[in-house]
């Protein structure tokens, strides 16, 4: 099943991008070194003998970015390779491959943007056309970060969750969609008091499946498990302005473990005998709502694959802010993915060439098209593709509450990304003990206001 969007919510005007038709100086020949800018033609010259390979998390789209770029560039036909290269940190995958591998990793590479930080040698210092690509076509602050030594990271594609409800469960159990006020959540369901009033037992089975979970909260998984402890507006490190104080003694972050014990006490998460689930199975659960329908309400990343899954399930997934907790959105984490062109590539003109076109309208909705992102540009700019699947617009406008991950380092570490407070410190062991009811709230908050004083006053130094 398929709903119709307004059509100004599908179809984006493109303008052309002011910054990359000025006159930048021109190149007479590629020295090997940096790029060679072709004023005439107002692109990249081509070392001889450059075979560039792009590294993409999505077997899909290296073969669809192949495939138009000889369509594009016949004269350069096989010029362009591209294989799936994870754009998470690993061995052989994101900026950590980059680092280990040098010139064995793809010439232009897909990475996570924060993860570039402290790693920026790694990366060529890109011309002054993409300094202003970066102007017209990032939207956000973690660019600019990134950037602030000099251009190396372009924005391309969202890294979150959004809250997503199951219509064709809605249907089958009869439960109410009414959504007067157009947000995509029915109004019966837009806040936690609601949800916490769902009566689980009374849901019975859908295609076969008893109900035992309304929303499969994460306890054992941080990332995802941010948007509970921000249910009354902590954001972790506030305005980022100080990122020695992550803000885990604030009364927002106690009132975001105090939201945790309310859930616990909902009644909508038990086993198969009836009884609250422990906190020890409360970890990474959400593949089960596509792929199984297992819930009414998930969370869904941008990276799984939902039109395969509704097409599977015959089912229609939805997508909208998170519900609210007494008048607070919540608002989970994300990040965005980007390309950056590898520092150890041969053909550092080649390279920008291939980033220049992976930075155009055409190249950039070819991308959407064959794979689940989202695009994180600027509506009106230069790169923003055409955007006609009705999913990921809905998907989009979800992120409207998300909250951008810190790029930011401590400040007397450039070594030590501040965000890493909140994936070293096992908070996951304090989520549940409030889940469990080992801990109050209280009890929490202050042993996690010790570990993360601990944990900055230990990686706050190069010594």
């Amino acid at each position: 099943m398929k709903r119709i969007l307004s059509v100004f919510m599908l179809m984006v005007a493109v303008f052309a991008i002011a910054g990359c038709t000025r006159g930048y100086a021109d190149c007479e020949a590629p020295d090997g070194t940096q790029a060679c800018w072709n004023a005439t033609d107002e692109m990249f010259r081509w070392e001889e003998g450059a075979v560039i390979e792009i590294g993409v998390d999505s077997d899909t789209m290296a073969a669809a970015l192949v495939e138009k770029w000889n369509a594009d560039y016949p004269e350069l036909a096989g010029m362009v390779v591209a294989r799936y290269y994870g754009a998470q940190n690993g061995e052989a995958s994101g900026v950590s491959g980059v680092v280990a591998a040098q010139g064995e990793a793809p010439d232009v590479v897909l990475v996570i943007d924060n993860e570039v930080v402290g790693n920026e040698p790694s990366f060529l210092q890109l011309h002054e056309y993409f300094e202003d690509l970066v102007k017209e076509n990032s939207m956000t602050a973690v660019t600019d970060i990134i950037n602030s030594k000099g251009t190396i990271y372009n924005t391309a594609f969202y890294d979150g969750m959004a809250f997503s409800w199951n219509e064709t469960m809605f249907d089958a159990l009869g439960l109410d969609k009414t959504d007067d006020n157009g947000d995509n959540l029915p109004d019966a369901y837009d806040t936690w008091e609601e949800i916490f009033e769902m009566d689980i037992a009374s849901l019975g089975t859908y295609k076969g499946s008893e109900i035992t979970e309304v929303f499969p909260i994460s306890l054992d998984e941080v990332w995802s498990g941010y948007s509970s402890v921000s249910a009354e507006g902590w954001v972790l490190f506030g305005d980022g302005s100080d990122l020695t104080k992550p803000g885990f003694d604030s009364e927002e972050f106690l009132k975001g473990l105090e939201f945790i014990k309310s859930f616990s006490e909902a009644g909508i998460n038990v086993d198969e005998t009836g009884v609250k689930k422990a906190a020890s199975s409360m970890g990474w659960r959400w593949d089960a709502y596509l792929a199984d329908e297992a819930y009414p309400f998930a969370l869904v990343g941008t990276w799984m694959d939902v039109a395969t899954n509704e097409a599977d399930n015959n089912a229609d997934f939805r997508f909208a802010p998170m519900p609210t907790w007494k008048g607070e959105p919540l608002s989970p984490l994300m990040k965005t993915k980007g390309f950056v062109v590898n520092g150890y590539t041969e053909y550092p003109s080649a390279a920008s060439e291939v980033l220049r076109w992976l930075y155009t309208t055409d190249t950039m909705t070819t991308m959407i098209e064959n794979s689940s992102y989202l695009p994180a540009l600027q509506e009106g700019g230069s790169a923003y593709p055409v955007v006609e699947d009705v999913n990921k617009a809905e998907f989009g406008l979800a992120f409207v509450n998300n909250q951008m991950e810190i790029a930011g380092t401590l400040p007397g570490n450039p070594n030590q990304r501040a965000m890493n407070v909140y994936y070293s410190i096992s908070l996951q062991d304090y989520y549940k003990a409030v889940w469990d009811g080992e801990m109050t709230p209280a009890e929490a908050q202050e042993a996690v206001v010790s570990a993360a004083d601990a944990w900055i006053a230990e990686n706050n130094t190069t010594e």
